[in-house]
Parts: structure tokens; C-alpha cells; sequence
């Protein structure tokens, strides 16, 4: 089945829910249609990109659905990024017209200038419809017959790399139609227990990340409606009031939100009824033991988990039960899948033995404009992931640490070396190592360590460059703390020893 299926033959089951809007399935189709009409008479042709800079707003879904019908990329764009990071996405995307909100507006108009994109009359704004920019304007009046060929489109993910840019994962269009790919959808659904049955799948993690996008696409595919919170920035309590009162049975999140949930008073959270929920899926962040057994004593056998990456998709699935045999691990590789972990030498290694983690089965992309990065990550058919794992007898998959200079926080990954680019423009900083340190709450806390210039004057320098990180970096990128420190250690080479900086401080 697709979404549009569920239009044709119960076009009153509701497909999208939230303070504001209550969207049958059949008008979302018509309003998904008269999309497409609007993108082929600005001339958004087939294989051409459109880019989303939205918090998890419900007029997100019919542009991408329009896109992902109509062999067109959809860019999701982070709505926390500064005006020159968001500037480098929609340079090297390209993307042909841009959506937001009047509250981005400022912002993603200022990005698009410096990208050099074609006028801001290619900036829409969700909201209001009587403003100039009004998205819906260019819609509204347009037919709703559907269009004469549905096949399907590609989102393009923007994951970042070692190098601290973006880098954008693009797959080549399949020329299948919806209805084909979201069968070869159905075994993944079908091992997290995602059903067909109606239900409610909160929005919970931001849909400019692949996983959240993914699941949610995939529930108005099952006939699940969607329901948006009152407020995109997640909150314990008041996600527990809003699933409470929509009756919840599905939802995406990440161990940094069940960390919250399970912080809450005992009485709030026995207040909170979960006997509707079927399924929660987790990723995005090692999750605890402790949490996530919180977590199944709390809700129940519901939680269900998967490792991989943007690039990789999904690589293995863990049910609650199977998890509770093996606590940690993150289950073995999903059926026609395989799991390598290969030595130093590059030769795969034994059950128990630590190496890097590549899968064998996943979808082939391109780094967008980077054939030598794409080069790089692939060993024939076989996918570098780069975290650190091992297999156990029963090819079951632990994850021992993410890249070695990865720091992730809350479930997002935040590049060092981009925050080091930032920090060294200072004309006080010589040289400068980011890294994260361990924090109960968020996995990982960013944290600088600053080799200063002899006139540096220390005592005001730390807050100066905290001060020096806003506008240039985005809130959650900018470190918590800044050490400094007179000279940082180096190795023969002359290069700065991460190893012996994060002996120094982690746990500090």
C-alpha cells in the first residue's frame, strides 16, 4: 500500500493531526496533486531538488510526498544552522526553490544570497497566507487530478564528515513507482513490528534527520496518521500530555529523550497510560542499559531498535525481547545483509574481536560534487560505516564508540573540525583540538581546548571565543566549556596528539 492508495479507497481516514490542522487522506492527496502542478509550472523538472528548512511543521509532508511521487529530490535542511551553513547545503544542492517559515525567513534568505541562488522569489513561507511569500498561494488554485505518472523521487540527507562540510548522500533515482519501493520498504517496517493496523505515530525527533523522516513517510504508507506536537523542541512532559491525548501507538525517538521521560516525577509518569503503544523505535545514539530498562519496565516490551547511518540505512534490527537475552547489543544484520568487522590489516576479524563495522548490502549513493569521498568509504560492495564494534557468536552486533573523532550529542553528530575551523579565524588562538567529553544527559558534550597566541591575554579569553562561536556556529555545535592551555601535545609529526588531549580531559 502508499499513502495515496489509502486516498483512493478511504479517502475520510485521517492522515495528519496537530493543534492546527486535522487532514484527511483524501485532501492531503488533493493538496499533494495540486503541489505537483505547481512545481512542473515553475519548472522544477524530474531530478531536480527542492530544500525544506522547516521545524517539524505539517506542511512539511505534502511537499515531500509531492516530490517523492514525481522523480524530484527533497533536501531537508537543519533549522538550527547559521546563515553561512545553510548556505553551503543550498550551493552545492542547488536546489530550485526553498520552504520555510516567516521566523527562518531572515535566515534562509540571507543563505540563498550568499549561495547565489536565483532571487528570493524561490523562498516560500508555510503560515499566513495572505503574506508575499505565502507557499500556499502558488498551490492553492491549482487542479487536483493526480499526475499522469507517479515514480518515485529521493530524499538527499546532508550528513557531515570528518572534514567538518556536509556532505550530501545521494542516490540515483530508481524509476520505480511508490507502490514498488514501499514493498521493498515492507521487511524493514515488518522487523521493527511497524503494521498496517490504524494507529498514531507521533512526531517526536526532527524531520531533517533521515531516520525520523523515514519513519514518519512510512506510516502514512501503513495508513498511520501523523500527529505533530504543539511545539517542535521536544519536552518531556509535554510530549507524555500530547501521546497521552492522541493516543500514541507509534513513535521515532532517541535514548536523550528517554532519558528525559524517565527523569520526570514518579507520579507524572504514572499518570501516563502506554497501553496503546505497539512500537517505539530508537537509534541515532548508543542507548544505555540502564535506560533503555527503564524504559521496557516502564512501557513495555514496545522498544525497538536498529543500527546504521544515513548512508548505510538500516543494518541490523533488536526487538525488546531480544535485546533483554543480550543487553547492549544492537542485533545482527537484517536478512540478505551482512556485517564485517575488519582488523588493522583490512582482513574481516573473529567473533570478539574489536574493528571497524561495514555493511554488505546496502544501497549505492554519491557523495554530491565528492567522487573522491565517495571512492573512499566503499571497498567494493562493502560499506565503511567507521564505528568500532564487534560480533558475537551469534553474529549479534555490539557498538564499542562511534569514529574516533565523532562527538555525538542528544543523538546528533557534531565534526570537531568544523568548530576548529571556527575557532582558529581568532586572532588569540594558535592552534586548537574539539572534543567530547562524557555527559549523562546528552552521551557527549563538546568541549575546546585552545593553545592561545603569546600576547593572549587568558583570564577573558575563554568567554571571548564562547561569544566568538555565536552566529558562526549553530547552538547545539558551540562548545560547553573552553579550556585553555599553554601548548597543546604534539607528536613527531608535529601533529597534535587527540589521544593525549582526550586522556587530559575526558572526565574533566
Amino acid at each position: 500500500m502508499t499513502w495515496y492508495s489509502y486516498a483512493e479507497s478511504d479517502p475520510d481516514r485521517l492522515a495528519i493531526v496537530g493543534d492546527e490542522v486535522r487532514l484527511t487522506f483524501g485532501e492531503l492527496s488533493n493538496q499533494v496533486n495540486q503541489i505537483i502542478h505547481a512545481l512542473d509550472e515553475l519548472g522544477v523538472g524530474r531530478g531536480d531538488a527542492v530544500a525544506i528548512v522547516l521545524p517539524n511543521e505539517w506542511e512539511y509532508l505534502p511537499l515531500e510526498l509531492a516530490c517523492l511521487s514525481t522523480e524530484r529530490y527533497v533536501v531537508p535542511v537543519n533549522r538550527h544552522l547559521t546563515a553561512p551553513e545553510i548556505a553551503y547545503i543550498l550551493g552545492n544542492s542547488e536546489p530550485k526553490l526553498v520552504l520555510t517559515n516567516a521566523d527562518l525567513l531572515p535566515t534562509v534568505r540571507e543563505a540563498a544570497d550568499e549561495a547565489g541562488l536565483p532571487g528570493s522569489d524561490r523562498i516560500y513561507t508555510t503560515g499566513d497566507p495572505q503574506s508575499e511569500s505565502a507557499w500556499s498561494k502558488v498551490w492553492a488554485a491549482k487542479p487536483t487530478d493526480p499526475p499522469q505518472r507517479r515514480l518515485s523521487g529521493s530524499v538527499m540527507f546532508y550528513s557531515s564528515g570528518t572534514t567538518g562540510k556536509p556532505k550530501g548522500i545521494k542516490r540515483a533515482l530508481s524509476g520505480l513507482t511508490p507502490q514498488a519501493e514501499s514493498e521493498l520498504g515492507r521487511e524493514t517496517w515488518e522487523m521493527l513490528n511497524l503494521t498496517t493496523e490504524p494507529g498514531v505515530h507521533v512526531v517526536a525527533a526532527p524531520m531533517y534527520h533521515s531516520a525520523p523522516n523515514a519513519l514518519t513517510l512510512s506510516a502514512l504508507g501503513r495508513g498511520v496518521t501523523i500527529a505533530f506536537p504543539p511545539a517542535s523542541r521536544f519536552d518531556a512532559e509535554t510530549f507524555l500530555e500530547f501521546a497521552q491525548r492522541i493516543g500514541m501507538t507509534e513513535s521515532f525517538m532517541v535514548p536523550t529523550m528517554f532519558q528525559r521521560l524517565l527523569r520526570l516525577p514518579d507520579d507524572t509518569r504514572k499518570r501516563f497510560d502506554s497501553s496503546t503503544i505497539r512500537a517505539v523505535v530508537h537509534a541515532g545514539a548508543p542507548c544505555p542499559v540502564s535506560v533503555k530498562q527503564a524504559m521496557i519496565e516502564w512501557w513495555g516490551p514496545v522498544l525497538e531498535e536498529f543500527y546504521g547511518s544515513t548512508e548505510s540505512s538500516v543494518v541490523t534490527t533488536v526487538n525488546s525481547k531480544q535485546w533483554l537475552d543480550a543487553p547492549g547489543t544492537v542485533g545482527a544484520a537484517r536478512p540478505g545483509w551482512q556485517i564485517q568487522i575488519r582488523g588493522a590489516d583490512g582482513e574481516p576479524a573473529e567473533p570478539g574481536v574489536e574493528g571497524l563495522i561495514y555493511s554488505l548490502g546496502s544501497t549505492p549513493f554519491d557523495y554530491v560534487k565528492d567522487p573522491d569521498k565517495t571512492a573512499a568509504t566503499w571497498d567494493g560492495n562493502a560499506l565503511l560505516i567507521g564505528d568500532i564494534g564487534k560480533l558475537d557468536e551469534q553474529g549479534r552486533l555490539f557498538v564499542l564508540d562511534r569514529r574516533t573523532d565523532l562527538i555525538l550529542s542528544g543523538g546528533v553528530n557534531i565534526y570537531p573540525a568544523e568548530i576548529e575551523f571556527v575557532l582558529v579565524e581568532h586572532p588569540s588562538v594558535v592552534d586548537v583540538v574539539v572534543i567530547g567529553v562524557p555527559d549523562e544527559e546528552w552521551g557527549q558534550r563538546v568541549v575546546a581546548i585552545v593553545q592561545p597566541t603569546d600576547e593572549a591575554e587568558w583570564g577573558e579569553l575563554s568567554e571571548e571565543l564562547m561569544r566568538f562561536c555565536q552566529g558562526r556556529l549553530a547552538k547545539y555545535k558551540q562548545p560547553s566549556r573552553i579550556e585553555i592551555t599553554e601548548e597543546l601535545p604534539r607528536m613527531a609529526t608535529g601533529k597534535i596528539s587527540r589521544s593525549r588531549v582526550r586522556e587530559a580531559y575526558v572526565g574533566t
